[in-house]
């Protein structure tokens, strides 16, 4: 019993430990201060600063190192993680450390029921705890992907409305005697507190720099993203070639991309509708259980 309190005890500590080590405090102004202005207080306490970033360093690039490699093996799992990662801006060394911290944290809730579960007398055997474990550690780990897909899914969702808006500005642009490829920049450039637009503007000046099309920056966002509209949407613009035909094509994926939306906002509000709709019906059968249950009662009473 002591051992198992002692062994719990010491796990909890340590993972304490690794987690400080990989996210360690932030310095302080006037360490901050010294170190642009090169002057070192304490030379081993700065070494000894030093030698822990590095190491949390270390162990981050390990961390991202290990979730690469493995999910790398399941390609079906690879191609949902890399691109939510890239569309939520999660660093994969800090997703790593979330999905080991996760499956710690649950498999310890195994050691702590099991003791609680010994103080109350209640013996359980060996082959509890180790399945207990196992699942709680499992579960645990999936839970950080199952959070970050969410989060990309909305942040998916949000990039089409962008989308929707930019291919709109774009072909009022162009309907105003403006170039395609100024329109392209121009509309990019409208919202400045907009992360679509902004990755926008980015995938185009990439294009600029590498003297490439700006469609074959979308869809290097696209493939970047997991979009499949926006990759539509620059293949089309390559097949359209010309400026009328470019138009036209944005005016056809801009409606294609609001009547989705729309869709998808109707789907919503039915599938909120239909959650509502088992407490009416929960309700309604407790009020019919509350209301006959007087005259069954006396019925099989009288019949008893």
């Amino acid at each position: 019993m002591i051992l198992i309190i002692l062994a719990g005890i010491g796990v909890g500590s340590g993972f304490v430990l690794v987690l400080r080590g990989l996210f360690p405090a932030p310095l302080t102004l006037q360490a901050a201060l010294d170190n642009l202005s090169g002057i070192r207080s304490d030379l081993s306490l700065d070494r000894f600063g030093e030698a822990a970033s590095e190491g949390a360093g270390s162990a981050r690039r390990f961390a991202a190192r290990a979730l690469e490699v493995n999910v790398a093996r399941v390609p079906r799992l690879a191609d949902i993680v890399i691109p939510d990662l890239a569309i939520t801006g999660m660093p994969p060394e800090t997703f790593a450390i979330k999905v080991v911290g996760y499956a710690i944290a649950m498999a310890l809730m195994v050691p702590l029921l099991a003791v609680a579960a010994a103080t109350a007398g209640i013996q359980v055997g060996i082959e509890v705890p180790l399945l207990g474990v196992l699942v709680l550690g499992v579960g645990g780990a999936a839970m950080p992907f199952i959070d970050l897909h969410t989060a990309a899914e909305r942040r998916r969702r949000h990039f089409l409305h962008s989308l929707a808006t930019y291919a709109s500005l774009v072909s009022m642009a162009m309907a105003g005697s403006m170039g395609w490829s100024s329109a392209l920049e121009a509309a990019s450039s409208v919202s400045t507190t907009d992360w679509a637009m902004d990755e926008i503007a980015q995938a185009l000046l990439w294009s600029q720099a590498y003297h490439r099309p700006p469609w074959e920056g979308l869809d290097r966002l696209a493939e970047r993203f997991s979009l499949p509209d926006l990759s539509d949407l620059a293949r089309s613009m390559a097949q359209a070639g010309e400026g009328a035909r470019i138009r036209d094509t944005l005016e056809t994926k801009a409606s294609s991309l609001r009547l989705t939306e729309t869709t998808a906002l109707e789907h919503d509000a039915q599938a909120v509708t239909q959650k509502m709709l088992l407490p009416g019906v929960l309700l309604m059968a407790g009020y019919g259980v509350l209301i006959f249950y007087p005259a069954l009662a006396s019925f099989t009473g009288s019949h008893l």
